[in-house]
């Protein structure tokens, strides 16, 4: 996909990046089975470290870009319906990041018991779902339709909003 905007390219690689990491947390989540990986494993701290920081930046200034600066343009484009859908999205993703964030930082302090690393596992996989769903969702309409839309000076403008 040829990008023509930086917000449009940002937007894409988000999602890359974010497609990619939870498809690894999906993968270790599946490994899990019944119980919780050996409390010295690093490949899950790193992942955990990984997972929490980028919930808290997707749900924080990725979703508020696109809620507070895309959003509204779609709405006066006439692509308010997608506009809509993509929020209805993030809400439900709220909803299910919120506890799963409280999990994980539980997990990286060593205080999840086994009913506990079920709820982890159970969250986490709904998590993927949803986000990884939303993500190729944007990926396939949002982002084509950012770059689309925005001209060079507010592009830029919004790329230095985003950036600082």
């Amino acid at each position: 996909m040829e990008l023509r905007r930086q917000i449009s390219r940002k937007l894409y690689e988000e999602h890359v990046a974010v497609i990619d990491l939870l498809g690894r947390f999906g993968r270790a989540l599946e490994r899990l089975g019944a119980g919780p990986p050996a409390a010295d494993d690093p490949a899950w701290r790193v992942l955990l470290v990984q997972v929490g920081t980028a919930l808290e930046y997707e749900i924080t200034r990725h979703f508020d870009l696109e809620e507070t600066q895309l959003f509204p343009r779609l709405h006066a484009r006439g692509e308010g319906d997608l506009a809509e859908l993509l929020y209805e999205d993030h809400v439900m993703i709220r909803g299910v990041t919120s506890p799963l964030l409280r999990l994980v930082a539980r997990a990286q302090a060593g205080a999840l018991d086994a009913a506990g690393w079920r709820s982890l596992k159970v969250a986490g996989l709904e998590l993927v779902e949803r986000l990884g769903s939303h993500a190729e969702k944007e990926q396939g309409a949002l982002v084509p339709l950012v770059d689309e839309m925005l001209d060079e000076a507010t592009d830029q403008e919004l790329w230095t909003q985003y950036t600082s």
